[in-house]
């Protein structure tokens, strides 16, 4: 830019923050809400370029004096204890936008102060740390002035921008001060502008030439006061109702929150690298990119990581993106696998093609990265009309009891989640299922996003369904509180985990019964009920012999009239199920004993017997003298 640009620039900045200084001392905190209707802009600001002449810079001062006109009695000071910071009102009931370091914690008490003076009590919402966004309401009851929120990903560089604040502070008989400047980059984390910023102004809005909120100032660049950052407006619409809710989540400012895997089976795996040659990516500006399609299941739950550099070292700050089959974006991350690797975990609620894509979350960076995608252990049941809940999520009503109080004491309380969706597999928000137990039944209403979820506990578990309304589907899942899912494999002494494992073969035969009290007691087992069945085995061969029931833990025993019990097996199989691989010694029928493992357990059962031809030993070797 020329110096005499340069010195134009430089005063029409200065000449607006004048004007400022003057007007707006009587701005009321209870004006009505301003019309939304857009300006004409100057031809200067419609086309993002330097004023060249007087004519243009009166243009200016003459456009941002209408902006001001309509944003000024929104703009706020905010105090939490001894700080204080900016912000502004974007709805009539107080709600209002600031940083996520100017608000803190949640419930905290606030002071909200307007520019006569007017001071409001307030409450602080929510809070992510990791991006520096919060939000405040004012507790008194009242219809205040607020302001359209824009849409930061609208931005673009060289885009004139207007921000507000109270650096130092509020202070009597000042309004917010203006400064006028640039985006010099927009990202989906961050916005940069020449815009000068000090301490208070952190939480302070900065506008788009209509007057729309496009950021929060958050802080000051790392080289000079006038190349800051700003969260983009965006973050804020797409996380409202957990910032409405109260909720604080994210790692400390500059720092990532990892997200942690789902783990699997790799299903994917490319080394690639990104280049100057590769396309720009047009969310992440100025960033090359590159695409891969992936075909997600309905029910599994992948994991996406961008694992940044190669076997020279050299890394670059990974950020990952994944759309759906329209462009759509379903999720977004940028240090999500540890800096400078992205991940995503992704649940598909329906079977989808996808794209994954690959960029980085500064412009211009370039180097060598790799994608894998895992599709995790865990699958949610598909299910329709009346539903078994713990059949489908393959939950024995033996564990229930010891999970329960076994997840409590780990502060993980297991809940059932349920995603409602339509016959396309789209999500179908506002729809009412009824939840059953053998002793009573409760209502609930999916929420935007088509998810019920509730607490599985003790006393309402025995009997559990679902009714689903007709056409409506629903993806069942065991999970923690906040919705992810659980594999129920912690430990070598879970009963999930397969402590036998199978030698396969064929099935050569199935026994299926129902325990009943009018079987008798097994032999062994005090106060248990069994069946024996018969089955003729062969010397030479290996047999597996799985027990599985939904209704019990299942115990196995196999027995011959020579030797008595001559094998047995609780949780061989995994999940309370029995598994026994048996090489008999001699041909002969044999006694399959089933029972359970806990006295007075009924319930259905199948017994499988799987056989193959067990291999010959192999002959040892004489060593010659």
């Amino acid at each position: 830019m020329s110096p005499s640009r340069q010195w134009l620039r430089l005063t029409a900045a200065l000449f607006v923050c004048g004007c400022i200084f003057l007007g707006f001392v009587s701005a009321q905190p209870d004006d009505t809400k301003t019309p939304a209707k857009l300006f004409v802009l100057p031809k200067v600001l419609a086309n993002d370029l330097t004023p060249a002449t007087p004519q243009e810079l009166r243009e200016i001062e003459d456009h941002v004096k209408k902006v001001l006109d309509k944003v000024m009695p929104a703009i706020v000071c905010v105090r939490v204890g001894p700080g204080q910071g900016s912000g502004v009102i974007v709805k009539e009931d107080g709600t209002l936008l600031t940083a996520g370091h100017v608000s803190g914690k949640p419930d905290q008490n606030a002071a909200i102060i307007f520019p006569n003076g007017t001071t409001k009590k307030g409450k602080t919402l929510g809070q992510n740390r990791g991006i520096d966004s919060g939000m405040c309401k004012i507790s008194d009851e009242g219809k205040y002035a607020f302001l359209e929120m824009g849409k930061s990903s609208d931005l673009k560089v060289g885009q004139w921008v207007i921000a507000i604040g109270h650096p130092g502070g509020f202070r009597p008989n000042r309004t917010p001060v203006v400064r006028v400047g640039r985006i010099l980059t927009v990202n989906s984390f961050l916005i940069r502008t020449d815009c000068s910023l000090v301490g208070g102004d952190s939480g302070g809005p900065l506008f788009d030439m209509q007057g729309r909120v496009v950021g929060i100032h958050s802080r000051i660049g790392g080289k000079e006061i006038t190349e800051n950052v700003h969260v983009p407006i965006d973050t804020y619409t797409q996380t409202w109702h957990k910032l409405a809710k109260g909720e604080m989540w994210g790692g400390l400012l500059g720092t990532a929150e990892t997200v942690k895997s789902a783990g699997g089976k790799l299903v994917l795996e490319k080394k690639d690298a990104l280049t100057g040659q590769d396309p720009k990516d047009r969310v992440q500006t100025n960033s090359h990119f590159r695409a891969y399609p992936f075909r997600m299941k309905a029910g599994h739950t992948y994991t996406l990581d961008l694992i940044s550099g190669d076997k020279s070292g050299k890394k670059f700050d990974t950020f990952l993106r994944l759309e759906d089959a329209a462009g759509k974006e379903v999720a977004h991350d940028d240090d999500g696998g540890g800096f400078p690797h992205a991940r995503i975990v992704h649940k598909a609620i329906k079977d989808a093609d996808y794209t994954v894509i690959a960029t980085s979350f500064e412009a211009n960076q370039t180097g060598a990265y790799t994608l894998k995608i895992f599709d995790a252990d865990f699958v949610d049941a598909l299910v329709t009309g009346k539903v078994d809940v713990l059949k489908s999520v393959k939950l024995p009503m033996p564990a229930v009891i010891a999970l329960v109080e076994k997840f409590r004491a780990a502060q993980v309380p297991l809940h059932i989640n349920a995603v409602l969706i339509d016959k396309q597999g789209d999500p179908l928000p506002n729809t009412e299922i009824t939840v059953n137990w053998d002793k009573g039944f409760q209502t609930f209403k999916s929420d935007a996003q088509g998810v019920v979820r509730w607490a599985l506990a003790k006393d309402k578990s025995r009997k559990l369904s679902v009714e689903l309304p007709k056409g409506t589907r629903a993806l069942i899942a065991l999970t923690d509180k906040e919705g992810q899912s659980i594999g129920l494999k912690f430990a070598e002494n879970d009963p999930s985990l397969e402590k036998v494992k199978s030698a396969g073969g064929k099935i050569v035969s199935t026994f299926s019964g129902a325990i009943a009290k009018t079987d008798p007691f097994d032999v062994e087992r005090e106060n248990c009920f069994r069946h024996i069945h018969e089955f003729k085995m062969q010397a030479g061969k290996t047999y597996t012999l799985d027990l599985v029931s939904e209704d019990f833990d299942a115990y196995l025993r196999v027995e011959n009239d020579d030797k008595g019990k001559i094998a047995e097996d609780d949780d061989g199989a995994g999940w309370l199920n029995s598994r026994i691989v048996f090489n008999p010694a001699s041909n002969g029928t044999y006694r399959l004993v089933v029972t359970t493992c806990d006295p007075g357990q009924l319930g259905a059962y199948v017994l499988t017997i799987r056989e193959i031809t067990a291999k010959p030993a192999e002959p040892k070797k004489v060593e010659s003298k």
